[in-house]
């Protein structure tokens, strides 16, 4: 955007009404008391680096100040705009803005608002731009009121009520169907059983509006806005439950109860509860809720469980506070498996992220650590998990994970509860899927995992940081469900957020309360899924049949192209394509595909027994066996010959599968030499990694290379002689070789030095001068590390490194 189109219409503004900006304002503060009144970063992009005030004031400590935004563009989660309800940073925050999601009106009760600026050394954007009034009632009456000053309340217009005229009243939308009735005040339709909404429009045990998005409530003064609460909706009382949250100043510990027939929230205080708390989890077992751990007001973490008996209206603590290997855990994940609470990942009391799994006996408070027989699980925070009951898994997705910054992924990790073997899911080939995210929310319906919102951002590309869209992950094929594909979105919009509660109602119906988008949010909204994720058994034929031709039928996984027609999938009765494409594609190491091979799924058809191709690096279902092949290099087949290994046996994960390539090692700082951060199997021998702000890693390609001139004994060994060199690029290299071959020990130094701005490609070398292959014959093998050292701060470049070797002399390649 050219900067003198925002320079021409603030001039403007500022002829018409009183305005402030500064477009580099570091460490002033400006006072602002003309009203109606314009603030704004300034002109064109605001500076790197800004550190900018601005202390409004109203005529009187009983005049509120309403902060309207009318553009909003900055570095998402680096750059923030604060608001405070007074004139300091000690005053209550009211928000915390970043991104291009235009925020909500703000409003100050103090008489004074301040506005502080800050953006990183990073990039920088357009900014901001607001208007303020003053007013002597509540919200200014939010458009839908006339203030009355000598009384300081509003009068508000016909259909609309509350303290800031904000609320719609009871209407005949609520009656005119016979679906509620209003009551006595007016104010609340009072819904009839199998209908909930703010009008009771919502229809719970029928087909309609589904697809769609439904206010239920948009906030009440007894339920206050807040995040990184937890919840549950328990269809016992057919009511939702939120215990405790964070509303941006302080630690909340309130139990709210939204009641469906009467849309009304209803707070409660215990005298025997839990301590406030945020960021803690809350699950459903036995028609009560279950909460455990997050950080309390002190900031310390808490260890403790507590059950809330809601016929009772009760809370019970399980176990002791400081139980032997009780978990002190924040932003961690929780689920129920029969009797035993499940808590994976989070925030440690070090502030390092978990990738540690515990399990609580509910019904004795016993701690156990669940120590896995393989796989490696995941250090993360912020993420999701949910149980698939019929594949006995554990499903983990999204949140942070450490780097040397940390970063959100889109990535799934599975953890089978009974062979206890973590497997990560990632695919080989492009799939659609949410982009990456953490804070967000995963439920189960149906055979689907529901995920919806997040803090999501992408650098220089998208300053998006509260989603709003929501996703299906088919639980049995494993695969992401567009809803586009299947059925347009419909009805009314809901805003982005993250840290918010999630539940699922009638099995049908997603509720969404409270959370984070810039603002502590107080509403509840709730989303009847479409009709694929729903239906039940006998009702997918149907559904099916809705697709008009086989490129839509395929998009459900559930459905079959058969004969002309799009039809549920039968496992007895087999015809056609079908969109359904497994879980085996996504295992990406021989020990996961063994250890999921035969594990139950939500759906016959999909092929459960599963084998590796050693060669390929694959896991393909037992049925497609013959797709196990292997292809010469330039004409020579590698050192494994033309015979492929298909692995269907765990044990022979370890004796048999020796794969092509070398491995390729790598260490964050400070250095673990016994276990790696990553480790990977590249058929290529270089790397490169791309520029980033900071990193401090080291590189180290060590296997087997094997010469392939000749053939085996009595044959005479070839006398060709192959040179090999390293090319490298702002990285301290070394590589080592052993002496001869057939050796495992790493004895002669070929090349040690550092590499700078430019590319090096040197030759490597034995100390003596000696050939580095002195036998070429098939069968030798030679071992080879080459390692690089990266410690890079904000450079920004490109670093590299690969060996290379000459090829000439070989018939067919090496």
């Amino acid at each position: 955007m050219n900067s003198h189109i925002p320079t021409v219409l603030l001039l403007v503004l500022m002829i018409l009404i009183p305005a402030t900006w500064a477009g580099n304002c570091k460490g002033q503060r400006q006072i602002l008391r003309g009203v109606p009144g314009y603030v704004t970063d300034g002109p064109g992009n605001y500076s790197v680096n800004d550190n900018c005030e601005w202390l409004i004031k109203a005529p009187s400590r009983n005049h509120r100040i309403v902060l309207n935004f009318t553009f909003m563009e900055t570095e998402c989660t680096y750059d923030y705009l604060f608001v405070y309800d007074g004139d300091s940073y000690q005053s209550p925050l009211l928000a915390s803005l970043s991104g291009t999601t235009l925020p909500q009106p703000v409003e100050a009760k103090s008489g004074k608002m301040l506005l502080h600026f800050f953006s990183d050394a990073n990039y920088n954007l357009l900014g901001f731009n607001a208007t303020y009034t003053f007013s002597v009632c509540p919200g200014d009456c939010g458009g839908h009121g006339r203030c009355d000053v000598a009384t300081a309340r509003c009068q508000c217009h016909q259909g609309w009520g509350g303290m800031d005229c904000s609320t719609p009243l009871c209407s005949q939308v609520c009656t005119q169907h016979g679906h509620g009735h209003c009551d006595k005040t007016g104010e609340h339709c009072i819904c009839s059983p199998g209908f909930v909404g703010q009008n009771c429009q919502l229809a719970l045990h029928d087909n309609s509006g589904a697809g769609q998005w439904w206010e239920v409530s948009p906030g009440d003064v007894k339920a206050a806005p807040r995040t990184a609460s937890a919840g549950v909706y328990l269809a016992s009382t057919g009511a939702m439950y939120m215990f405790g949250g964070f509303d941006l100043n302080r630690a909340l510990e309130d139990l709210v109860v939204y009641n469906f027939s009467t849309n009304n929230w209803e707070q409660r205080s215990y005298l025997y509860s839990p301590a406030p708390r945020h960021s803690h989890t809350a699950v459903e077992w036995q028609g009560n809720m279950v909460i455990y751990g997050g950080e309390l007001a002190n900031h310390s973490l808490a260890s403790d469980v507590w059950v809330y008996h809601a016929l009772q209206d009760d809370w019970q603590q399980l176990g002791q506070s400081n139980a032997a290997g009780a978990p002190r855990l924040a932003n961690h994940a929780a689920a129920i498996v029969d009797n035993y609470l499940y808590v994976f990942g989070g925030r440690t009391e070090e502030d390092m992220f978990s990738s540690s799994l515990y399990r609580f006996r509910l019904r004795n408070g016993v701690w156990e650590a669940v120590q896995p027989r393989g796989g490696k699980p995941p250090a993360t925070a912020g993420h999701s998990m949910v149980y698939h009951a019929p594949s006995k898994t554990l499903l983990v997705y999204g949140g942070h994970r450490p780097t040397t910054a940390s970063v959100r992924v889109n990535s799934t990790d599975a953890f089978h509860v009974e062979k206890r073997f973590w497997a990560s899911f990632r695919s080989r080939f492009p799939a659609s899927g949410p982009r990456e995210r953490a804070f967000h929310s995963a439920t189960i319906i149906g055979n689907y995992m529901v995920v919806y919102g997040g803090n999501v951002h992408i650098h220089y590309m998208e300053e998006k940081c509260y989603d709003e869209e929501i996703f299906f992950y088919h639980l049995g094929c494993h695969q992401w469900v567009s809803i586009g594909g299947i059925l347009s979105q419909r009805g009314g919009s809901v805003r982005g957020r993250y840290s918010h509660v999630a539940a699922v109602m009638e099995g049908r119906v997603l509720l969404v309360a409270g959370g984070y988008s810039g603002v502590a949010r107080g509403d509840l909204v709730a989303y009847k899924v479409p009709l694929f994720v729903s239906s039940d058994p006998g009702d997918r034929d149907t559904v099916c049949a809705e697709a008009p031709d086989e490129s839509l039928c395929l998009k459900n996984p559930e459905c079959s192209w058969c004969e002309g027609r799009c039809r549920e999938y039968q496992p007895t009765n087999p015809c056609g394509s079908t969109g359904c494409l497994g879980l085996a594609r996504f295992l990406s190491d021989c020990q996961s595909c063994l250890v999921f091979s035969g594990v139950p799924n939500s759906l016959p058809r999909v092929s459960g027994e599963f084998g590796w191709c050693v060669q390929n690096e694959s896991c393909l279902p037992v049925s497609e066996r013959s797709a196990c092949h292997v292809d010469q290099i330039s004409g020579a087949y590698g050192w494994w010959g033309e015979r492929t290994r298909f692995l269907t046996s765990l044990h022979f994960c370890r004796t048999e599968n020796y794969v092509p390539g070398l491995h390729l090692l790598t260490f964050q700082h400070p250095r673990n030499q016994s276990q790696p951060d990553k480790v990977s199997i590249l058929r290529s021998t270089s790397i490169i990694l791309n520029p980033s702000t900071e990193m401090d890693v080291t590189l180290q390609f060590r296997g087997f290379i094997h010469p392939l001139w000749g053939a085996p004994p009595p044959a005479a060994p070839p006398q060709e002689t192959v040179a090999m060199w390293a090319r490298v690029q702002k990285l301290h290299f070394t590589a080592q070789m052993a002496a001869g071959p057939n050796s495992l020990q790493l004895t002669d130094v070929l090349g040690r030095w550092s590499a700078q701005e430019e590319k090096e490609i040197r030759m490597l070398s034995r100390p003596d001068g000696s050939c580095l292959f002195q036998n070429l014959t098939r069968g030798n093998w030679y071992l080879i590390q080459a390692e690089g050292y990266l410690n890079n701060s904000a450079s920004g470049q490109t670093s590299e490194m690969a060996l290379t070797w000459n090829r000439t002399a070989l018939p067919g390649g090496s």
